[in-house]
């Protein structure tokens, strides 16, 4: 009996050491609703272990945001294509990622004084850059409207990168592999 005891607390530590190592308060998606059924199993368990919904998976995008109003939130997703350091990379993908919970916080605190945060979101690839000057599609976005993006620098600062703003798109240049936030002003 003791060793059924030991095996099962021993087993107890063993699957919940993951479990703790999400960040606290760090909601995790599970979308098994029907449109999440596109057929292939394999991008559903991909798009869960992204703790995204199926689409956003699909079209490399970010559509809900933790701690931020779905209606709040402006859908953004990248398509191939960059330009690092200058030169045209048409291939080049960048990840868009969900932000991390504490990241959502420090934006919304950056937001204070600025406007309205519109979202958040993680960009990485794998290449390597100075520079890189990333198209993000926007829907219902305007040329000429006063979005700035800053990009994180550390837990306390970020610092507004160019941007150009038209219809349904947001360009931006950034240094590195981070965190963005999206702001208007008002």
């Amino acid at each position: 009996m003791k060793k059924l005891l030991a095996l099962a607390l021993v087993g107890a530590m063993i699957f919940s050491v993951p479990v703790m190592a999400e960040e606290v308060g760090a909601p995790v998606a599970v979308y098994l609703e029907d449109s999440s059924d596109i057929g292939e199993p394999a991008e559903t368990v991909l798009a869960i272990e992204e703790n995204k919904t199926i689409g956003e998976h699909m079209n490399n995008a970010v559509t809900n945001i933790w701690d931020m109003l779905g209606a709040e939130v402006q859908d953004l997703a990248i398509g191939q294509g960059a330009v690092l350091d200058g030169v045209e990379a048409p291939g080049l993908t960048f990840d868009l990622v969900k932000p991390d919970l504490k990241r959502v916080y420090a934006a919304k605190e950056l937001a204070q004084g600025k406007g309205s945060l519109l979202t958040v979101v993680n960009v990485h690839t794998h290449a390597g850059y100075g520079t890189a000057k990333i198209n993000f599609y926007a829907p219902g976005v305007k040329a000429g409207q006063a979005i700035t993006v800053y990009q994180r620098i550390t837990d306390e600062e970020w610092v507004a990168v160019p941007t150009e703003v038209s219809d349904d798109h947001v360009v931006v240049e950034i240094t590195d592999n981070n965190h963005l936030a999206f702001i208007e002003a008002k």
